[in-house]
């Protein structure tokens, strides 16, 4: 019942927002900008890149309201998933700015090796995504949709149809399996 009242308050803020509301979108900003900027800050890892992004995403919000499409889901995923892209090509943007710094510190100190580099992180990324394939399906299915994906628990519960506690649970047991299996390889790195 109270999912269907946000949904209507959400519908009624986007149709203002598309006429210039500048209440609406205040609205709709105290309320996604918290969880915008918690995907953001635990995607970049950097208070001042994650508020950056959630100035990106909003300017967004507030030109391409007309880009909304109900049909293809809710304001909240529209919002996070322009979040989560925000995010991740200030990554690859950043990524870019660490391989160049990386690039001078080799050139700059004889003993580093940058293919190594890359290969180390080839592999953190194979050990992890074998350690998620490992995973119970259900388990994998709940971590990618709130770690990857950026969806809320409940959002990621009204997608699986299931009851919110249970997508809890099923991150917390999949979380502690994979700190189990990659326990090893972190403790190799230090």
């Amino acid at each position: 019942m109270e999912q269907v009242k946000i949904r209507n308050e959400n519908k009624e803020l986007i149709e203002k927002l598309r006429r210039g509301d500048k209440n609406a979108f205040r609205e709709l900003y105290a309320r996604y900008s918290q969880v915008v900027y918690n995907l953001a800050f635990r995607m970049l890892r950097s208070r001042e890149e994650a508020e950056e992004v959630v100035q990106e995403i909003f300017l967004q919000v507030w030109n391409k309201a007309d880009s909304y499409d109900s049909e293809r889901g809710a304001i909240s995923t529209w919002i996070v998933n322009i979040a989560r892209s925000r995010a991740i090509d200030k990554l690859r943007t950043l990524g870019y700015r660490d391989q160049t710094t990386e690039l001078i510190e080799d050139r700059v100190n004889s003993k580093s090796d940058f293919s190594r580099i890359i290969e180390d992180r080839e592999e953190s990324r194979k050990i992890i995504r074998e350690a998620l394939d490992s995973l119970p399906e259900n388990q994998r299915i709940a971590i990618e949709m709130v770690f990857f994906e950026g969806l809320t628990h409940i959002e990621a519960a009204e997608r699986l149809k299931e009851p919110v506690g249970t997508i809890k649970t099923r991150i917390r047991l999949g979380v502690s399996k994979l700190k189990e299996k990659i326990a090893p390889y972190v403790r190799d790195l230090m």
